[in-house]
This record gives C-alpha cells, structure tokens and sequence, in this order.
C-alpha cells in the first residue's frame, strides 16, 4: 500500500466521521426540542451560556 492511498483512506473517514458528527448531534438536538420543547431548550442553553461566562 502506498502513502497516498492512506492518507487518500484517512481523509476520507475524517470526512465521514464529521458528516456522522453533525447528523447525530441534529438528532440529538431534535430530540431534545421534541422532549423539552423550544423554550425550555432554549433557556437552558441560555443558563448555561451565563454559567459559562461568569
């Protein structure tokens, strides 16, 4: 095997990997607004922003 056919093969499942990423966390976030609906969502990710800063 080559270098170029590995590094070509690691891109790819970087690329992959970050599709998978973004898919699950969009799930993850859809899921969350189904269960806590979007004020509740959206104001703990407000409390947390505040924690975060102080």
């Amino acid at each position: 095997m080559s270098i170029t056919f590995l590094l070509s093969a690691l891109a790819l499942v970087a690329v992959l990997a970050l599709f998978a990423a973004i898919f699950v966390g969009g799930f993850v976030y859809v899921m969350r607004m189904k269960r806590q609906g979007t004020e509740a969502t959206l104001a703990g990710a407000r409390r947390r922003r505040e924690l975060r800063q102080s």
